[in-house]
This record gives C-alpha cells, structure tokens and sequence, in this order.
C-alpha cells in the first residue's frame, strides 16, 4: 500500500505558486521597471537640479534688487549725516540751516524736517521759511535713534504736511555728547517703486519691498492693492528666521510660486520676489509624462513576449514536479526532458537528494547520542530552563548536588534549587532581561548559593549560556558546588588573620623591650665616651675601644629596628624639593672613599649637573645603604657611583664587583634580616636591614629601586628619581653642618637616671659646654628660678610620677617666658613619640645615642638659641 505524501499547508493568496509564465511576466518586469524608475528617477533629479538653478537665479535677482534699494536709502543716510554736522546748528542759526535744508531737497529730491526730541519741527523744507510747522511730530524711529545714537529707517507713515504715505531716514544731530535734534529726509516713494517696476524683471515674476514690520513699501504689480498692507503672518514669518533665502509658499495674489528674499543689514527692510511654480514645473512635467508613457508601452511588450516564451517552460516543469513526488513516495526518480539545462540539472540533484537525505539522518542520531553522553557523564551539574524558567533538562551530577530526581526537577521552576533572596528575584529577573537585553549573569561566571532537597543551603559557581531552538529561547546552566574550595579560602583568611596579629604583637613587643634596652646601653655608651676623652693613650684604652665597637654593632640593631617602625608606621614625611644631584654622590664618594680604600678597593664617582625632585636626607640615606653593602660585600675590584638619564627620570646607580646575587633572591634580599653568604650571622657584614629600609624609603618617595646582579660577577642597584627642568641651589646636607662648643652654652639635662645624667654631663663638659642636671621638674624649674637659664634642653622623655620630658620643656619654657630650643630623648620606639615632639617643635633621638649624633644635636641647638 502506498504511503500519501505529507502535504504542505496552502500558501496565502498572494503567496500562492504561479505558473512559469507568470514568473517571466515578474522577470520581465524586474528587468524593465527598476530601468524605467531609474531613468524617471534620473529625469526627476535634472527636473530638481533646473529648479534649484531657477530658485538660485530668483535670489541672485532679489539680491541685486536688495542692493539697490540699500543703496538708494544709504545716499539719503549719508546726506542726513553730513547735514547734522553743519555748522548753522551748532549755533542756532535755523534760517541758513534751512537754505542747506533747501539745497538738498533740490538736490535729491527729498523733504528736509529736523525736530527736537519732543516732535517739534523747526525747519520742513516742503514749507517757506517762517510759516507755521506741526506742533508735534513722532515717527516710528525715533526711539530707535535715541536708544542707539544711529541713523534709523522708518516703516511707511502719513506725512504731516503732504498727508501722503512717506518714509524717511532719521538721524541724529549730537551736540556736547547730546541728542539736540533730530533730522528726517524722505525717501521718496517713486524711486523705490521704481527699482522693482515690471521692466525690471522677467514676465510673470513678481517684486516688493517690505519695510521692518512686514507692511509693503512698493510692489512691482497691483501696487494700489497691496502697498501698504502688512504682509500674512506665514510669508513674513519665514522671512525672518535668516538674512537671505526662499521657500515655497502661496504669494499675496494667492498663486503657489517660489518666495526668495533678501533682507538689507543696515535697516532691516526686505526685498521679496516670487515666481510661480507653474513656470517653473510645466515643462519638466510635460517630459515626465512622455517618457514614462513610453516605458510603460516597451514594458506591456515585454510582458507579451514572456507569456509566449512560457509556455515552452510549462512542460519541462511539469516533469520536475512528477520527479519531486516520487523522491517523496520513496519511488525511482525518472530523469525529466524538455529541452531545458537547467531543468534537467534538478532532476538529476532531486535523484540524488534520497541518499544524502539517509545519510544525514544517521549522522544526526550520532550527534544527538554523543552530546547525550557528555550531558550525563559530566562531573559539574548542567540543567537547561525555558523563557518562564521551567527546567526542561536535568543531568545526574545535578540529581547528585541538588538532591532532586530528574522526574521529580524537569517541569518545575528553578527556582525550588534557589535560597532567599534569589528565589523571590528569579522571575522578575528573567522579565527584567526580556524586556531590557541588560545581562547580569549570562556569559559571566558567578558565584551564589544553592538550596538542596533537604533545605540546606551550599555555596556555587554558576554559569549561565542562552540559546535559541527556532523561535524558542533557552538558557543552559553549569553548576559547581565549592563547598570545599569555601572552606580552604576560610582556613587561608583564618591563616592570614592569625600571622597579622602575631605581627603585631611583635611590633608591641619590639616597642616595650625597646625601651628598657636603650637605656642601660645609652648609660654605657655615655660614659664609654667620657671614659675615651680621658683615658686617651691608656693602656686600657684598646678595651674601651673594642666596648664601643661592641656597643656600637648593638646601637646599630636598635636603630634599624627603629627606621623600619618608623616606616612602618608612616611617620616619617617626606620633604621634597629640587636638589642638584651632583655633590649628593660627590659627598658620598668623599665620605666613602677612606673606606673602600681601607679594603683595598677603587671607588670611582662620574659627575652629574641635572636636578631631580626628592627629600635630600631620605635620598642620602637610600644611597648610603647601598653603598655600605656594595663594600660590605665586595672584596676586590671596586666601586662606580654614576646616574643615566631615562627619559623624564634619572637613574642613580651604584655598581660593585662583589659576589653577585642569584636571580631567584632578587626579591628575598629586600626582606627584613636576610642576608645572602652570611648563615653565621656574622655582624662585620651587617644586620640585613639596610635593603629593608632601602625599599621602604624608595616607596615613600615614589622612586623605583632596580637590580641587576650576576653571581660572582657583581651587583647593580639603581633607583629612578624625577628629573626637573631648572638646577636647583646647591646646599651642603646638614649633617655636614657641624658646630663645637666654645664654652659659653649652657646645657639643662633633664632624666630620672642618675646614671644617664653623670654620662651626659660628662660627655658634654668634655666638649665644653656648661651642664644642668636635673630629676625631675621640679629641680629644673628650680635651676631657672636661681638664675641659671639654659641655652639649650636634654630632656628623658620618661620621668617619674607620669610626667614627661615635654611637661619638663613646657614649665621651664613658661618659667622664663621664652622658648628654649629642646630636644627629646627617649628609648620608647613607639610612633607615638614621634608625632608628640614633632608637634611640640622638638627633635626626637631615640637612644642608644652615638656620641656624634649628639654632639651634632646640641651643636644645632645652640646656635639657634644664641
């Protein structure tokens, strides 16, 4: 039995299948008719261009006319010019002005009137010298003329005397910076009828002149009808959006023409001149109409020549149709005839069509088993849900994280797998995202929670994809649960939170034994010093020495853990300014050199003239460091300081031959107490704070510090600086400034150690100066209440009782109502210190204090108070 053909539903009307003929007639007219409406386009666009060319003419005519009008009205403005500079007005004498008056009424045909700026006319060339004039007087323009101190043009007005329609130019007669008169001539009516006569302009056209407020001055035709008369709100509307131009619209005789205009920029009158369209579009239309009734004959002849041509077609088609429902019926296709190429082509490819029909078919059912296989296999969840959020597919590894059966998931929305507050915001979100486009997840991964069978709620990554299937929009979703990754993260932060408060105990800790540390090194360090002044050439003079190398290797660890707290803590501020970089490396290569000399090395400085941007002090010690550990770790050859210029920045570089540093401890040498070839901690070679401090510094500054080391080979360290333009003043750093004591200072030395006091009394007597000691406040007040006012202050910043060494500075200061130049000494690193004697105006040492950098301090503070 034979299978029927599905057939395919019935095609609307004006869908419905033609015959070949049919299609030939569309051909034919596919070919023709986009001709015919190109050629009748092209004869349009000509049509368009000539009256554009007519429009262009119209205004260039119109324009010449406008010029003649302004230049008939600029002669009257100019003689009213020169006539309001007479000098019979000036002094008054009204009957020689009216013989000018009277000139030039002769002259340009023109009525002469000049009236006070009340209306009362004195002179009117049109009446004999000493009759009576009009009382009063009041054009349009006079206001204007008042307003501007220019000559204006009035509108049309009824003349007092002559009682006929009149214009006039207005001038102003300016006596002593004054407005004394005002002077009309008038513009005779018959000239400007005249520039726009009928034999002016071609037959058919049409001309005016329209004054400021739209009334019509002169006409070229219908003069008695229309002069006078304000022109229709539509027409003059137009004319007043720019100077010059045209449009179409329906002129004053009510015929549809082209309106141009030009509008004169000394007095706003308007010049008009309107062609009707007819002579213009007439015969463009005439040739329009031929040529496109030419082209409709030529078209209805093609036409009859396809219906003929198809019906030779017909029968090859029909045979094509015959092929086409046996490959549906499953039937041998027979191979159609006719005569016709591309006919028989379908026939043979519709043969072929069955095979490749079966073998896609096969090709598809593999597609479809091998991406199911990939859905059900995959480790991470993949659901698929509908435009309504319907899910429509769900793979095991969801029925695994979600806990749901696919049965009991497919068909239901998804949000029963969501926890608040994305439960409630789903639906709204999908509306939101239909009526928007705006994605919020869609092509972006993202993580959520999920909510299980049971109710418990899990953390996941989600990623969502969109796809259509015909008209149907879909959206694939990729689930991973990261529960467990959620809880590595947690131990990490747990982690990180715990190093950070162990890093801040030992900050605490490093704060507190600071202090209790310094002071009994301080009291050593002191009287090391006093005891080295006078056991010079002493056969015990070697151990003091080595005691104070001893005490200076531990004065040196407290003051690097000191710089690195300070840094730490952001106290130190940096103070920038415009330094010349050449005796900042000169001054290193001078302090230095002793030094590399000692050890056998050559230390060369390669002279530099730019200026760079930074803090003196910070940038030498930055460049200290690094020179101390090029020698620290160079044994032979030696050293280069020099700078590079790189674009808007310089390099300092300090280049050794030492051992070199493997490229994997580039970034570990920066580090607090690392130290490359230095296991045994051997202090000789240093502490493994300097490139700790030296990183800190750089970052304080904005600089950058570069490395470039070869192990064995030797070490570059570079740091880049800004550059600036201009040289800056070249100054000495302080710590070169160095004053003695010439034995008329008076020190005050406040602390509650006795020890501290003998051992700065005794290094200060050494260099001179005369010493105050002091416990408390009370015995420093005292000495000031005796007499004894001290030049400058030593003050331990913890006394007793609570009080500090700032209290101690304020009463003395108070005492002797006068500032006393102070410095604070404490073994407290807190940064805490810092910012009290900064704010105090003090400088702050923290002990140990090298015997230098006090004498350096007082040194300073001496001289001020002097």
């Amino acid at each position: 039995m034979t299978p029927n053909p599905v057939m395919p539903p019935r095609p609307t009307a004006w869908l419905r299948p033609q015959r070949v003929r049919g299609w030939l007639v569309l051909l034919v007219m596919a070919v023709a008719v986009p001709l015919v409406l190109f050629s009748v386009f092209l004869l349009i666009r000509n049509v368009d261009a000539q009256a554009r060319q007519t429009e262009q003419l119209v205004l260039d005519r119109t324009r010449l006319l406008a010029e003649d009008v302004e230049r008939e009205v600029s002669r009257l403005i100019a003689a009213a010019e020169v006539l309001s500079t007479t000098e019979s007005l000036t002094t008054g004498d009204m009957a020689a002005f009216y013989r000018q008056a009277a000139g030039t009424r002769d002259r340009l045909g023109t009525n002469v009137v000049l009236r006070d700026p009340q209306g009362r006319q004195w002179v009117n060339s049109r009446v004999p010298w000493g009759e009576d004039l009009p009382d009063r007087t009041v054009l349009d323009a006079d206001q204007r003329v008042m307003d501007t101190g220019r000559p204006q043009v009035t509108g049309l007005f009824i003349g007092g005397v002559s009682q006929m329609p009149l214009l006039a130019v207005v001038a102003p007669v300016i006596r002593d910076g004054q407005i004394r008169y005002l002077l009309s001539l008038n513009i005779p009516q018959d000239r400007i009828q005249a520039i726009v006569s009928p034999e002016r302009i071609p037959a058919g056209w049409r001309a005016g002149v329209i004054d400021q407020d739209g009334v019509v001055i002169a006409r070229s035709h219908q003069t008695e009808q229309f002069v006078g008369k304000r022109l229709p709100d539509s027409l003059w509307t137009g004319m007043q959006r720019v100077p010059d131009g045209f449009h179409r619209a329906v002129n004053l005789e009510g015929v549809e023409a082209i309106q141009t205009y030009s509008r004169s920029r000394s007095f706003g009158w308007v010049v008009a001149m309107s062609v009707p369209t007819a002579l213009v579009a007439t015969p463009a239309r005439h040739a329009l109409l031929l040529f496109t009734g030419g082209g409709v004959v030529l078209l209805l002849i093609g036409v009859g020549a396809a219906v003929l041509l198809g019906r030779r077609l017909t029968r090859s088609v029909s045979q094509l149709a015959e092929a086409a429902q046996a490959l549906g019926a499953g039937y041998p296709v027979p191979p159609p005839g006719g005569g016709v190429a591309e006919i028989e082509a379908v026939g043979r490819a519709i043969r072929g069509a069955a095979d490749l029909i079966r073998r896609r078919e096969a090709a598809l059912a593999e597609s479809e088993a091998r991406h199911r296989a990939i859905v059900q296999t995959a480790v991470d969840a993949m659901l698929v849900i509908d435009e309504t959020g319907t899910i429509q597919s769900f793979n095991p590894a969801a029925e695994r994280i979600f806990g749901y059966e696919a049965g009991e998931a497919v068909g239901r929305n998804i949000r029963i797998l969501m926890p608040e507050p994305y439960h409630s915001a789903h639906d709204g979100y999908l509306q939101a995202y239909q009526s928007t486009g705006e994605k919020k997840i869609i092509g972006i991964g993202r993580e959520v929670e999920g909510r299980h069978k049971d109710g418990s709620i899990f953390p996941i990554e989600l990623a969502v994809t969109e796809w259509t299937a015909g008209t149907r929009r879909y959206f694939t979703g990729i689930v991973r649960n990261i529960t467990e990754r959620r809880r590595t993260e947690d131990a990490l932060r747990a982690s990180k939170a715990e190093a950070d408060r162990a890093n801040v105990a030992k900050s605490k800790f490093l704060a507190a034994a600071s202090h209790d540390l310094r002071q009994p090194v301080q009291a050593m360090m002191l009287f090391q010093s006093a005891l080295q002044e006078r056991l010079d050439g002493h056969p015990a003079a070697p151990l003091l020495d080595s005691m104070g190398q001893a005490m200076d290797g531990l004065r040196m660890l407290l003051d690097s853990l000191l710089d690195v707290s300070k840094l730490d803590a952001g106290l130190i501020v940096p103070q920038l300014q415009d330094l010349a970089i050449g005796p900042i490396i000169e001054q290193l290569g001078a302090e230095y050199h002793p030094q590399a000399g000692a050890k056998g090395l050559r230390l060369r400085v390669v002279p530099c003239t730019l200026t760079v941007r930074s803090d003196p002090a910070l940038l030498m010690r930055i460049l200290r460091n690094l020179v101390e550990n090029a020698l620290r770790y160079t044994k032979r050859g030696g050293l280069l300081i020099g700078c590079r210029r790189r674009g808007d920045r310089l390099r300092i570089e300090v280049m050794d031959s030492g051992i070199g540093i493997p490229a994997n401890q580039h970034e570990e040498i920066f580090e607090e107490f690392y130290q490359v070839a230095n296991q045994e901690r051997d202090r000789s070679k240093g502490l493994g704070l300097g490139l700790a401090v030296v990183r800190r510094l750089a970052r304080l500054l904005g600089h950058t510090v570069h490395l470039r080391s070869r192990p064995g080979r030797g070490s570059a360290f570079c740091i880049d600086v800004p550059l600036v333009t201009r040289q800056a003043t070249r100054a000495a750093p302080a710590e070169a400034r160095l004053a003695t004591g010439d034995g008329r200072g008076m020190i005050l030395v406040i602390d509650d150690e006795p020890l501290i006091r003998l051992g700065l009394q005794a290094m200060l007597e050494g260099w001179g100066y005369r010493v105050l000691t002091a416990g408390s406040i009370e015995d420093a007040v005292q000495h000031v209440e005796s007499g004894e006012w001290p030049s400058a202050i030593l003050a331990d910043y913890r006394l007793r009782d609570g009080k500090t060494g700032l209290d101690a500075i304020r009463a003395v200061c108070e005492r002797l109502r006068a500032p006393v130049p102070a410095t604070i000494i404490t073994g407290d690193t807190a940064p805490e210190r810092l910012a009290e004697a900064r704010a105090g105006g003090h400088t702050l040492l923290h002990k140990p204090i090298a015997a230098q950098e006090l004498h350096n301090a007082v040194a300073e503070m001496v001289p001020a108070a002097e």
